[in-house]
């Protein structure tokens, strides 16, 4: 609902499907239309059809956890916050983003 507020005029607001099966209800009235919007969604557990012979699963998650072993990639990390804690940490964000590049948020172990 807040990219569909602040987004500007024929703006694409990308939805990554962290909502699971929970149904979401999107307000498409107001200045949906007369702002021209596209909302495109995205998957982050499949690439794009056109990819996907390149890059199956085993392959993505095999770079995934290479790039993750390379301590050079920490050096993107400027913060790092629990799970529990986010919609604060994007609101701030959101709000004075400073030098922030890549902001790693931690999820506890079940």
């Amino acid at each position: 609902e807040a990219a569909l507020r602040v987004a500007g005029f024929e703006a694409t607001i990308l939805e990554m499907s962290w909502y699971g099966a929970q149904l979401v209800p999107v307000a498409l009235g107001e200045a949906f239309h007369a702002r021209r919007l596209t909302i495109k969604s995205s998957q982050v557990g499949m690439v794009a059809a056109s990819q996907r012979a390149r890059w199956d699963s085993r392959r993505r998650m095999q770079l995934t956890f290479e790039l993750l072993k390379d301590a050079v990639l920490d050096t993107l990390i400027t913060g790092e916050s629990p799970f529990d804690t986010l919609p604060q940490v994007m609101a701030d964000l959101a709000a004075t983003p400073g030098d922030t590049l890549c902001h790693r948020i931690r999820y506890s172990q079940v």
